[in-house]
């Protein structure tokens, strides 16, 4: 079956939920183009905001975006997302499995609450990237998300598990409350970074951080080896570079478990 394409016709600002279409599961062209949803106050079929075309709604692609459409990806599960342009806040936020695919910049709050599948971001992101959903202790519980640019501020808090991976900068009050879990962050990172942190791992290349880091002399870089290659297989890129990266391990002040590699 041809993928499900959307392509947006949407020219004034009013922002859009876009939740509805993560629960679209049928292959009925007719169905999917007289859904009624909601923009500002009134209702609209969706082929009189999307040009739509295809079939197979467990892959569909979204053309034309713009900053106003929110909550793209949200709750999704087992579908494949394809986006082509910016869009704006809640991507895959509480998102449980699947894969998202973006060429642009995303919004704030994306990845909240994400519990699987993977999202490659080619683009950057806003604020509370992996944030605290409303009304839940945890941020990102599972998954994958690689960041192709750069991270908005208040990102990454409480992290549970899963892997994420920054190609760019991350903003101030970051990797708050991190609990487990492995971050890598191949540019600069602003302050107040990584307080309160249980345990988890940090490959960074930043060293301004590493004075408040415990250095261990020698180490076994099985792990690091291992997800080095893990890593830069998912993103078909050698995005981790270095080979022999220097071993920190526990933080001073605090004594937290938190493993550090800077590369």
């Amino acid at each position: 079956m041809k993928p499900l394409v959307l392509r947006c016709k949407i020219k004034c600002n009013i922002r859009l939920d876009m939740s509805w279409l993560s629960t679209i599961d049928t292959s009925n062209l007719s169905l999917i183009k007289n859904k009624n949803i909601l923009l500002g106050n009134k209702r609209y079929k969706v082929s009189e905001l999307f040009t739509v075309s295809g079939e197979d709604s467990s892959n569909i692609k979204i053309l034309n975006t713009n900053d106003n459409l929110d909550n793209i990806g949200s709750s999704l599960k087992n579908k494949k997302l394809t986006i082509e342009g910016n869009i704006g806040r809640g991507l895959a936020r509480n998102m449980t499995s699947g894969t998202i695919i973006l060429n642009g910049n995303a919004g704030d709050v994306a990845c909240s609450g994400m519990k699987g599948g993977s999202v490659f971001i080619y683009g950057s992101v806003g604020n509370r990237f992996c944030s605290l959903p409303t009304g839940i202790n945890e941020g990102f519980s599972d998954g994958f998300v690689y960041v192709q640019k750069n991270v908005g501020s208040d990102s990454i808090i409480r992290m549970r598990r899963g892997n994420i991976v920054i190609g760019g900068n991350i903003g101030i009050n970051s990797c708050r409350e991190l609990i487990a879990g492995t971050v890598t962050i191949l540019g600069k990172i602003g302050k107040e970074f990584c307080c309160n942190a249980r345990r988890g791992t940090l490959i960074i290349k930043d060293r301004s951080i590493c004075k408040d880091f415990i250095k261990s002399n020698s180490t076994d870089l099985t792990f690091f080896n291992f997800y080095q290659m893990k890593i830069n297989n998912i993103i078909d890129s050698s995005v981790i570079k270095n080979k022999k990266p220097v071993r920190y391990f526990g933080t001073k002040a605090e004594k937290k478990l938190v493993e550090l590699f800077v590369l």
